[in-house]
C-alpha cells in the first residue's frame, strides 16, 4: 500500500505542480474584470456616474461622452453583480451623484449563474474579489475552464502578447465594430429566443435585488436612472408580449413608488437604425456615440 501511495504521489506531483504554474500564469493575464476592479480602487472616489449592467450597457454606453463617469457593466452582468459592485465601494462612493441600470426584457428573469454564461463567475471571485457563489471549480482558472480554454489563453498572451482587455479605459466595449456586424434579422430573431424565459423564478429574486439597489441609492442620496436599452426590429418583434409587458408593469409601479429614480424606455427609439446596430439588440461604436449623448442629456434631466 505505501509504495502504491509513492507511485500516485510520484505520478501526480508533476501533475499538480504543472496545473499551479498554469494557474499563476493564466491569472497575469490582463482580463476586463481585473481592468474594472483596479481602476474602482483608484478612482471610485472620483466617479459622478456610474453604469452597471449587461452587455446592452458594456457595449452601448462610452463614458467618454459623459463626464466623470465609468462604465463598470460586463456581459451577462445581473443585478446581484450590480449590487455587490456598489457595496464592495461603499465607503469610496465621495463623488457618485447617478447609478444607471438596464432594465431589459430578461433582467428579471434570470441570472448569471443560471445562463450559459454561468462560466464568468469564476472572474468576479478570482479579479474582482466578489463571490456571490460558493461553487469550488469558480475559485481556480484551471478547474472551471477546459484544458484547451487555458492553452489557448497562455497561448496568445505569452507567446502573441494578445491579452484578455477588450474596454477602454474607462470600461466601454469597444469590439462590437460596424464593419464587423452582423445578420441584424437573423441575430435579433435568436436573440429574442434566447431571452425569452421559460419560467419565472427568478423574477421575484430579482425584484429584489434591484429593490437593494434603489435602497442602496437612496440611503446614499444617489438618484438612479433605469432605462431599456435600444434594440433592432427584428428584436422587437419577437419578444413575448406578456414578458415584456411584465418588466414594464414592473419598472412603472417602481418609477411610481420611488422619487429617486427616473426610467426611460428606449427599446423602440426611432433615433436609432439599422447602421447604429452591431446585431440585432446590441449597438456598435457608432451607436453607442449616440446612446452615450442621448444618456448625457437624460443625467441632466434628474
Amino acid at each position: 500500500m505505501k509504495k502504491l501511495i509513492k507511485y500516485i504521489s510520484v505520478f501526480l506531483l508533476p501533475i499538480i505542480l504543472m496545473g499551479f504554474i498554469f494557474e499563476l500564469l493564466i491569472r497575469r493575464i490582463p482580463n476586463d474584470y481585473e481592468y474594472k476592479k483596479n481602476y474602482l480602487d483608484h478612482h471610485a472616489e472620483e466617479v459622478n456616474t456610474l453604469f452597471l449592467g449587461s452587455s446592452h450597457v458594456y457595449y452601448g454606453i462610452d463614458p467618454k461622452y459623459i463626464k466623470s463617469s465609468f462604465n463598470a457593466s460586463y456581459i451577462s452582468q445581473s443585478f446581484d453583480y450590480d449590487l455587490e459592485i456598489l457595496r464592495k465601494y461603499e465607503h469610496k462612493w465621495k463623488s457618485l451623484k447617478y447609478i444607471v441600470i438596464p432594465v431589459d426584457y430578461f433582467s428579471f428573469y434570470g441570472r448569471l449563474e443560471n445562463s450559459p454564461e454561468a462560466w464568468r463567475a469564476k472572474n468576479y471571485r478570482i479579479y474582482y474579489d466578489i463571490n456571490t457563489d460558493h461553487k469550488i471549480f469558480n475559485g481556480t482558472e484551471m478547474l472551471s475552464n477546459k484544458l484547451g480554454v487555458n492553452l489557448t489563453h497562455l497561448y496568445s498572451y505569452y507567446l502573441k502578447g494578445e491579452n484578455d482587455i477588450s474596454c477602454s479605459n474607462l470600461g466601454w466595449g469597444w469590439s462590437y465594430k460596424a464593419v464587423k456586424h452582423k445578420n441584424l434579422i437573423k441575430s435579433g430573431t435568436a436573440a429574442a429566443a434566447r431571452h425569452t424565459a421559460k419560467n419565472n423564478l427568478q423574477y421575484a429574486a430579482n425584484l429584489h435585488l434591484l429593490d437593494e439597489i434603489i435602497a442602496f441609492g437612496e440611503q446614499k442620496h444617489i438618484k438612479i436612472l433605469l432605462f431599456t436599452s435600444p434594440a433592432y426590429k427584428s428584436y422587437v418583434s419577437h419578444l413575448s408580449k406578456q414578458q415584456l409587458n411584465a418588466t414594464l408593469s414592473t419598472i412603472k409601479k417602481l418609477n411610481s413608488a420611488h422619487q429617486t429614480i427616473k426610467y426611460y424606455n428606449l427599446l423602440q427609439d426611432s433615433t436609432f437604425q439599422a447602421q447604429d446596430f452591431y446585431d440585432g439588440d446590441h449597438l456598435n461604436e457608432i451607436g453607442a456615440k449616440k446612446l452615450s449623448l442621448k444618456m448625457n442629456v437624460l443625467l441632466g434631466k434628474i
